[in-house]
């Protein structure tokens, strides 16, 4: 931690300083009056109407450097007032049209207001009067080490979250609970803007509103200079921000299914050195579906229990985040930012069930009784982020360094009735207070070498603190009891640094990296009954290789090699036992260690014009795994308990292809499948077994736009092939869903309708099996479901049209 602070410090003292002299840069010498003016008009040259927002810069004739800067208002004037006496020329740009350099002039005692006059812009492109269709460009992007996804581009994500935007996306799989997987693994790491959000997993994806992405890139075997967090690799998701010129704005709300409620916007302001943003978003989503179980226990008899249920699960989240690039010269740029959010949960469900024994083939002790369950979910969270770059004079030379702090407090209810017989009711809740804090410090330095070579390397410091109030509460007398209680507190601390060396010789380019880590583990519960005190230390090398050639026919090739951990989360530690319903135990297990994966990539790709077909071959190993597993209780066989084991280890290999096609001029189509081996080896001591299998998944996007009527529409599904866990078994599924969408007032006004999951084939299925118990879960949820988005555009200045009909200066698509 001190040398966290006195890099702060340091960090601090260097930007004062490069402040302090950027201005003295930026106002001449210090003696000469800083009372100039420039002005003068920016038009365009052929219509003659104003420009506005055009950028103006001026520079030093000595140096060539960046000394003031405007823009134009309305009627595309400009005043640049405070410059100091000397010699300069200009650069008038703006989007879509030629940069104008405007020449020499001097600012001087005797003519210290300079008038430049009328600047004219010649348009860079041809007009366009009509196009009547065009194809739609790929939702999905492939680059040699990622995919990118556009949610602007799939209209069936409109009104939902991240997890909707990669429903249908090569290499990933989700649920209908919001859960997400790459390639068969839940475990990865979420980023925003390129830093690790404070919530992970699947349940930051469900935070985050589609509306609200620019891309998400999928990284499946990242290099040594991420971190080596997320065995199945990196879901980066960047958020809207537009830099260009001017004030841009996007504002969205829209309605669904089950009276589903969401709206967003986004402001920004950019002037020649500011650039500010504002932005913030409210959810109200709804879900309904029904489930059913099955479960069996063998000790010395059978009991099976039965259960019916419709359940009901509802989201209230609302963000508003906030933050600034200081351009302070062209070489030093200072970011900014934070967000606050709350974030509410309400779930319940309504629970059948029939309970009996099997003794000597003789039915005997039948129940039957309901359950009411309901389930309270509040939580406060906030983040900041300081940033600043220097660069050199070389290119590509730069330095980097950031500060990064969030905090995340939850407030958990669970209430549980249970009707047996006539009279009083049985009730129970549990109780859960948590809070979690992160700190964050990194620096990355980048050194040019040779005409192609690049040294990367970073140091970063990561500490993370957690605390955990638990009650389990029973109702009688009139008021609440405590019938178990359990606090614990738990720090991680990772150490870490990188480096990394790429290069390019003709066709060939490759990247060696390494990385070390050093993680400090403490977990401690104060509990008496189970009293648990662990401190776990561990260093790790993750390498890392990245191998590139050009091969002929305008195809490339590229493999990579990488090793990634998966560290337990604090409650996949805690023995305790938490109660989740009358016949469910949640417990961790201290013990638990990290697990490793080792993955290999090969991908190819060919390119056709705009059409592209990539195929990529993977393979995966992961030692030490560990996995939630199911035991019965050896108090009571009516209870199931379910914990974290290290089972033993995993492989999986297989292929993926995909490929992007413009069938014709308004119809593009996006078709992708993968098949791969997967097998588990459990090497732990439960009851389970090993197992393998094979499976599969096929995708398909079609979107179709009539550029004349500004009409679009999309169809699309996919089929996912049964997987399997430790101990059984997930059933396959699939959906198809189309989107619709109409814009209006030239592109400032959109309409988007999907219907969602419209056969009903969305559920899933799950079974269990072990020499102790039998379990098997279904679930589905209501469908179709609907939703509709309107989103509007703010953009001040004009709009136009380049050769492919794409318009420019929109800043919600765009941004």
């Amino acid at each position: 931690m001190k040398k966290f602070i006195i890099a702060c410090g340091l960090l601090i003292f260097v930007f004062t300083n490069l402040h302090l002299s950027a201005q003295e840069g930026n106002r001449g010498g210090r003696d000469m009056p800083a009372d100039g003016t420039i002005s003068g008009q920016v038009v365009d040259a052929k219509t003659k109407q104003p420009v506005e927002y055009a950028n103006i810069s001026i520079y030093s004739v000595r140096d060539s450097s960046l000394v003031t800067g405007g823009i134009t208002n309305k009627k595309g004037f400009f005043t640049i007032t405070g410059v100091r006496y000397g010699r300069y020329y200009g650069i008038a740009e703006f989007i879509g049209y030629t940069k104008f350099k405007i020449g020499n002039f001097v600012v001087k005692p005797d003519s210290k207001d300079v008038n430049l006059g009328e600047i004219k812009l010649d348009i860079t492109v041809e007009m366009l009067d009509e196009a009547v269709v065009e194809a739609e460009n790929a939702r999905v992007e492939y680059k040699l080490d990622r995919k990118v996804i556009t949610p602007d581009k799939d209209l069936n994500a409109a009104g939902g979250t991240a997890v909707d935007v990669l429903e249908n996306t090569p290499s990933v799989q989700t649920d209908i609970d919001g859960n997400v997987s790459i390639r068969g693994s839940s475990n990865f790491l979420v980023m925003i803007d390129g830093r690790p959000s404070p919530i992970q997993g699947s349940e930051a994806l469900q935070q985050i509103p589609a509306g609200t992405i620019q891309s998400i890139e999928i990284i499946t075997n990242p290099s040594a200079k991420y971190d080596p967090d997320g065995v199945g690799g990196i879901i980066n998701v960047i958020l809207k921000k537009d830099k260009r010129q001017g004030i841009n704005g996007l504002f969205s709300a829209s309605y669904g299914s089950f009276n589903t409620l969401g709206g967003d916007f986004l402001v920004n302001m950019r002037t020649t050195n500011f650039n500010f943003f504002v932005g913030g978003n409210y959810n109200d989503r709804q879900n309904k579906g029904s489930s059913y179980g099955l479960q069996k226990t063998y000790v010395t008899d059978t009991l099976t229990v039965e259960t019916v249920s419709s359940r009901n699960r509802g989201r209230t989240d609302g963000k508003l985040r906030a933050g600034f690039d200081y351009f302070i010269n062209p070489n030093n740029v200072l970011t900014f930012s934070g967000y606050v959010g709350l974030d509410g949960m309400n779930s319940g469900s309504t629970d059948s069930i029939e309970s009996y024994w099997i003794r000597e083939g003789i039915t005997d002790d039948y129940l039957k009784y309901y359950n009411v369950n309901d389930s309270k979910h509040e939580g406060l969270y906030y983040s900041t982020d300081l940033n600043y770059q220097h660069k050199f004079k070389k290119q590509g030379h730069e330095i980097t360094a950031y500060a990064y702090y969030d905090f995340d407090n939850d407030d958990e209810n669970n209430h549980y009735t249970q009707y047996i017989v006539a009279g009083s009711p049985d009730e129970y809740r549990t109780l859960e207070i948590s809070e979690t804090q992160n700190l964050r410090g990194q620096v990355d330095y980048i050194l040019p070498l040779f005409s192609a070579g690049k040294l990367e390397a970073g140091y970063q410091v990561k500490q993370r603190w957690s605390s955990n109030d638990y009650h389990y509460q029973l109702f009688d007398d009139s008021q609440w009891t405590d019938s178990l209680q359990n606090d614990y507190v738990f720090n991680q601390n990772i150490q870490s640094g990188y480096v990394t060396f790429s290069n390019e010789t003709g066709k060939f380019g490759y990247m060696l990296g390494v990385r070390s880590e050093y993680t400090s583990r403490f977990f401690d519960q104060d509990e008496v009954l189970v009293p648990v005190n662990t401190h776990f230390t561990d260093f790790n090398i993750f390498p890392t290789l990245h191998l590139s050639y050009k091969l002929p026919w305008d195809m490339q090739a590229m493999s990579s090699y990488s090793r990634r951990v998966n560290r337990p989360m604090n409650y996949f530690l805690d023995p305790y036992p938490e109660v989740t319903d009358a016949y469910n135990i949640r417990q961790g297990n201290p013990m638990l260690e990290p697990e490793y994966t080792d993955a290999i990539e090969l991908n190819l790709q060919k390119r056709f014009k705009s059409n592209f077909v990539s195929l990529e071959a993977f393979c995966r190993r992961t030692t030490n795994k560990f996995e939630r597993v199911k035991v019965v209780s050896t108090d009571n066989p009516e209870i199931m308990i379910s914990t974290f084991e290290n089972i033993g280890k995993d492989l999986s290999a297989g292929l993926e292809l995909t490929t992007n096609v413009n069938l014709t001029q308004w119809w593009n189509m996006n078709l992708s499948g993968d098949g791969y081996y997967y097998e588990i080896i459990a090497e732990s001591g439960t009851n389970s077994a090993s197992n393998n299998t094979f499976t599969w998944g096929a995708r398909m996007n079609n979107t179709f736009k009539i550029k004349k009527t500004g009409t679009s529409f999309q169809l699309s599904g996919f089929l996912r092939g049964n997987s399997i866990t430790s101990q059984g078994t997930s059933k396959g599924m699939g959906m198809v869903s189309v989107g619709f969408r109409q814009d209006f007032m030239k592109n400032k006004l959109s309409l988007t309708f999907n219907l969602r999951d419209i056969f009903g084939t969305m559920g899933h299925e799950e079974l269990q099996e072990t020499a102790q118990f039998y379990s098997f879960n279904s679930m589905k949820r209501k469908s179709p479901t609907f939703n509709i988005t309107v989103t509007y555009r703010l953009n001040d200045y004009n709009r136009r049209k380049d050769k492919s009909g794409d318009r420019e200066g929109e800043g919600g698509d765009e941004m």
